[in-house]
């Protein structure tokens, strides 16, 4: 019989730490008392996993942020009830509706002996702006922030504040409030991100979802559909490249290397919090996260890989919930003004980057820092640095792609490189050397290059797309 080793309640053994699982002697009866022996348990813990070990056995720390979205709760379900290793998923949600978070009660089948543990555990976040209140409930493996609609302030803001609830788990998974899942879900992820990681030091396993049906039951999914691959769709009335994904005529027989990120569907290591956190600043900004984030993570040298399969199932249509756009508009269209300026000069300008809250000088004369994911905090220029440097003008990344792929991505790699039309036709007559012994074009360009946007791709994205697409089918 086993014992509590906090607080003494004998019969139980279940809850441990992951890290350590079977070589770690210590037994907790819920969240709150592990969260109370963690700080002094870390520096004894004798986890030394290997890369295999952590993308196979790690816990995962999923982020997900609604708005006022009533499939929330069946998006919860899902998530635990397709997965094969429910309980190593903690989830970090942050609710921005009216009331509290509805959650369903009982989702991990080991958190139910928390109830005492809930009411104990409230923990305050501190921000520049002010403070918020962090629940932990369901054992410790769900951690919500409750806010109010008109608080809101766009998914990167509360993507930011839900990785601020990252409490060391070894990988991230970043999703939507509106998914499907199929079977065995993490297991299948899992080991297409070990895949990846034998090609690569930094993978990120990510792709859109295909649709499903509003109304679908949570424990329910879609036919038999292939996955997708992420492409480039078109540039909008603010120069922003919006994407798209094109369905496989079949599934590959492993991932793929893809040019584009996906905003609700991201698992990787989860070093990843610490080297590209989402930026606190970019308020009420929609389209031109995922571009962003793109550019971030491959300055940082983390490659992206579409899985073989699908995954996940992603809700398109919106008309049956609230959005803040419509909610809010004229705070919105002010907020993402602002925001859309600041992703341009992160993106094409060099020179400072534009300060957190341009609209309150006064906290720009206070330099004040925001929290990092796992602690400590950092300046304005951390957030939008490109490979850990307050400056981009002196970077230069090694850039080695596939030529097809570099021609089915195409239109990406116009965002990213400031390059003319010779440029492009180049490619796609692959006119530049390969390099030896390999199928792969390697060129050198500044990260100011990469972050060029070459316009006139505007006048080429018919035949560019054609050429993807014709490829796609072969």
């Amino acid at each position: 019989m086993s014992a509590c080793s906090v607080c003494g309640t004998a019969d139980i053994g279940i809850f441990r730490c992951s890290r350590c699982q079977d070589r770690c002697s210590l037994r907790f009866c819920g969240g709150a008392c592990f969260a109370e022996a963690w700080q002094q348990h870390k520096a004894l813990c004798t986890s030394d996993c290997s890369d295999e070990e952590e993308i196979l056995h790690g816990r995962i720390f999923v982020s997900i942020v609604a708005y006022c979205d009533p499939e929330l709760p069946a998006t919860l379900r899902a998530l635990l009830a397709q997965a094969a290793v429910p309980e190593r998923l903690r989830v970090g949600l942050v609710w921005q509706g009216d009331g509290e978070a509805p959650v369903p009660q009982h989702l991990w089948r080991d958190a139910a002996s928390s109830a005492r543990a809930d009411a104990a555990c409230q923990r305050t976040l501190t921000l520049p702006t002010g403070k918020l209140s962090v629940t932990l409930t369901q054992g410790g493996h769900l951690r919500i922030i409750n806010m109010r609609p008109e608080d809101a302030r766009g998914p990167c803001w509360a993507r930011y504040l839900a990785q601020l609830m990252w409490e060391g788990e070894e990988l991230y998974l970043q999703l939507d409030s509106h998914m499907r899942f199929v079977k065995d879900w993490d297991l299948k992820a899992r080991e297409q991100l070990l895949h990846c990681r034998s090609r690569c030091l930094k993978p990120v396993l990510c792709s859109y979802g295909r649709a499903y049906p509003y109304g679908l039951a949570f424990d329910e999914i879609p036919g038999s559909i292939t996955g997708c691959l992420n492409c480039a769709a078109f540039f909008d009335q603010h120069d922003i490249l919006n994407i798209r994904y094109r369905s496989l005529a079949k599934d590959w027989l492993e991932p793929r290397e893809s040019h584009f990120w996906s905003a609700h569907f991201s698992f990787s290591s989860a070093k990843v919090l610490k080297e590209v956190p989402y930026d606190p600043s970019l308020l009420m900004l929609f389209f031109g996260e995922e571009i962003l984030m793109t550019v971030r993570l491959y300055t940082h040298g983390w490659d992206l890989f579409s899985p073989a399969g699908g995954l996940v199932f992603h809700l398109w249509q919106r008309d049956y919930r609230r959005v803040y756009a419509e909610d809010f508009t004229e705070l919105y269209q002010r907020l993402a003004r602002r925001a859309r300026r600041r992703l341009q000069r992160l993106l094409g300008v060099s020179g400072r980057a534009p300060a957190f809250f341009e609209e309150a000088e006064e906290q720009v004369q206070q330099q004040q820092r925001w929290p990092w994911p796992g602690g400590g905090d950092k300046g304005a220029e951390s957030f939008g640095s490109w490979s850990g440097e307050q400056t981009c003008a002196a970077q230069c990344i090694d850039v080695s792609l596939d030529v097809k792929s570099i021609v089915i991505g195409m239109l990406m790699i116009c965002v990213v490189i400031k390059c003319h039309w010779s440029v492009v036709i180049g490619v796609l007559g692959a006119s530049l050397e390969p390099c030896q012994a390999s199928h792969h074009l390697s060129c050198h360009w500044s990260v100011d290059d990469l972050c060029q946007a070459g316009k006139i791709v505007r006048h080429a994205e018919g035949q560019i797309l054609k050429v993807a697409s014709t490829l796609l089918k072969s």
